[in-house]
C-alpha cells in the first residue's frame, strides 16, 4: 500500500467514526482534539445528519503533499447530510516519517462550512 493509499484508507476510517459518533474513539486515537470536536459538532448539528455515500467512488477525497515537506492533507470534499451531498469539505492532516514510508500522525484539521 503506497503512502497516499494509507492516508486515503485513514481518511475514509475517520470519516466512517464521525457517521457513527465515536467521537470518544477517535480523541482516544488522537484523530480529534476537543476544539475541532466542538467546531465539527457545530456544523454537522447546523446540517442534520451526517451520513455514507452511496457509494464509496462518491466519496471524494484528495491527498496532496505540502510544499514545505513538513506532511500531507487530505480533504472529504462535499459531505453528505441526510443522504444529500453538501458543499462543505473536512480537512485531514497527516505526518510521516522522514522517508515518507510510514504515517506518523493523522487527525482532523478542520470543516470548511
Amino acid at each position: 500500500m503506497t503512502l497516499k493509499e494509507k492516508i486515503i484508507q485513514l481518511t475514509k476510517e475517520t470519516y466512517v467514526d464521525l457517521v457513527n459518533l465515536r467521537y470518544e474513539k477517535l480523541k482516544e486515537e488522537n484523530k480529534l482534539n476537543d476544539e475541532t470536536e466542538r467546531l465539527l459538532k457545530e456544523v454537522i448539528s447546523m446540517q442534520g445528519t451526517l451520513t455514507l455515500p452511496p457509494s464509496n467512488e462518491e466519496m471524494d477525497i484528495d491527498v496532496y503533499e505540502y510544499n514545505d515537506g513538513s506532511g500531507f492533507g487530505s480533504e472529504v470534499r462535499y459531505l453528505w447530510f441526510d443522504d444529500e451531498e453538501i458543499p462543505i469539505v473536512l480537512h485531514y492532516e497527516a505526518k510521516t516519517n522522514a522517508e515518507k514510508t510510514q504515517v506518523t500522525e493523522f487527525y482532523i484539521k478542520t470543516i470548511d462550512a
